[in-house]
């Protein structure tokens, strides 16, 4: 019986252990297939792949230029007087030599009657000096004619005196003329003072003046703004960039009233000196206002260029992602496996162009990297091409499996991304 109990407890430690083996042998063979990267899932992000370009950039600043007209001034009068008419409005175009006010002139146009009159007298005294200059002339010659012992001296010294005194007087009448016509145009300038006309083309400001208002001298009556096709656009640069201000130079324009785009316009004066407060230069630029939009006093953006162009590397404005400590990009690569990943990389950004943002530092022309959908990666992640949201760009249905490693070019993405609207 003993031997019996020994044997069975024999067979049963045998089939414990072989139990045991067989058992760690699966384990053994299960393990390498669960811990298999292959046969597991890895979530990926899809979002549009581009190239760094290079364009061609040239630094600029953005200043505030400000409207003038090209004649512009504040017509105010010369002499005290009463208003008798007023010949505009206010906001009225103005042609040239249009009247704008009339003063009284009853007093000027009495005294310009006056010196008329006195031309007349110091005209008539002039002809009665001229008879007695030939009267006396006639006399002397017939005294001269007869002989020196039929008359004396005296009396040929008398004639002579005669006739010096009548050229005499003759002169005097001629400057008495002289000095009454220079009256009269004394006081034409006077009465032509006291109408004042339009100097050349403008619109009229506010009217200020009235008819029976006296006016004392130096009022100010209106101010007129010259209407021309081209008007004046004047800026300020600092004065470090005051040796690239050239007559010559071509800026950009842009505001509501120059239009939907910008406008290309030329420097055509610089300021002779830079300015004590503000250590600015003054330029001024022509801009066409053939359609009468700008005015005297607004202000247009102007963009001025401030060093010569070069060749920068730029990339999307959807591929930037900008944080407290620092901007950044994620560019697009395989890594040894040859699937494709997403590694943030930090870049020092310039001036935008427009969609684009040039990059200074960081990225070199061809490098791929994230644009439209870049906001969702992080730095490592599975990446596959295609505008996000687009089913084919994400991987084939079913959830287990593998998303294809290959990435098409850039001009591919792009294409997609295009036909359907650009739209993240």
């Amino acid at each position: 019986m003993n031997r019996k109990w020994l044997i069975g407890s024999a067979a049963l430690v045998v089939l414990a252990v072989v139990a045991a083996g067989v058992i760690a042998t699966m384990r053994a063979r299960e393990k390498p297939q669960q811990a298999d990267p292959a046969m597991a899932f890895e979530p990926f992000e899809a979002a549009q792949i581009v190239e760094a370009e290079l364009v061609t950039f040239q630094p600029t600043a953005d200043m505030v230029g400000t409207v003038f007209a090209k004649r512009s001034v504040m017509v105010r009068n010369e002499l005290a007087a009463v208003v008798r008419e007023v010949g505009f409005d206010s906001g009225d175009t103005i042609e040239a030599g249009q009247v704008l006010i009339r003063q009284d002139d009853t007093t000027d146009r009495a005294d310009l009657e006056a010196a008329h009159a006195a031309v007349r007298v110091a005209q008539a005294n002039v002809e009665q000096a001229e008879t007695e200059i030939a009267l006396a002339e006639v006399e002397l010659q017939r005294l001269s004619s007869v002989q020196s012992r039929a008359i004396a001296e005296v009396e040929l010294d008398r004639a002579r005196s005669r006739l010096d005194v009548a050229r005499a007087s003759r002169i005097r009448w001629v400057a008495e003329v002289d000095q009454a016509r220079a009256r009269v145009a004394q006081v034409e300038a006077r009465i032509e003072k006291l109408t004042i006309r339009a100097p050349f083309r403008a619109r009229a400001g506010m009217r200020t003046v009235h008819e029976g208002q006296y006016l004392g001298e130096g009022t100010d009556i209106v101010s007129l703004q010259e209407l021309t096709d081209t008007i004046y656009l004047d800026f300020a640069v600092p004065q470090e960039y005051a040796d690239r201000a050239r007559v010559g130079t071509v800026v950009m324009a842009s505001g509501e009233l120059l239009g939907p785009e910008p406008v290309r316009i030329e420097v055509v004066a610089v300021d002779s000196t830079v300015s004590r407060e503000t250590r600015n230069l003054r330029i001024r630029a022509i801009v066409d206002n053939s359609k009468g939009n700008l005015s005297p006093g607004m202000f247009v953006q102007v963009r001025v260029p401030i060093d010569a162009p070069s060749e920068l590397v730029a990339v999307p404005s959807t591929a930037i992602r900008r944080a407290a400590y620092g901007d950044s990009v994620f560019v697009v690569g395989a890594d040894d496996n040859g699937t494709f990943r997403a590694r943030q990389k930090f870049v020092t950004l310039g001036q935008t162009i427009g969609e684009r943002v040039v990059v200074l530092d960081g990225l070199k022309p061809g490098d791929r990297i994230a644009a439209a959908g870049s906001f969702k990666l992080r730095d490592g992640v599975k990446i596959v091409t295609g505008p996000p949201g687009d089913p084919a760009g994400a991987g084939p249905p079913g959830g287990g499996a593998e998303p294809a490693h290959g990435m098409p070019g850039p001009d591919k993405a792009d294409a997609s991304h295009k036909e359907r609207g650009g739209k993240s």
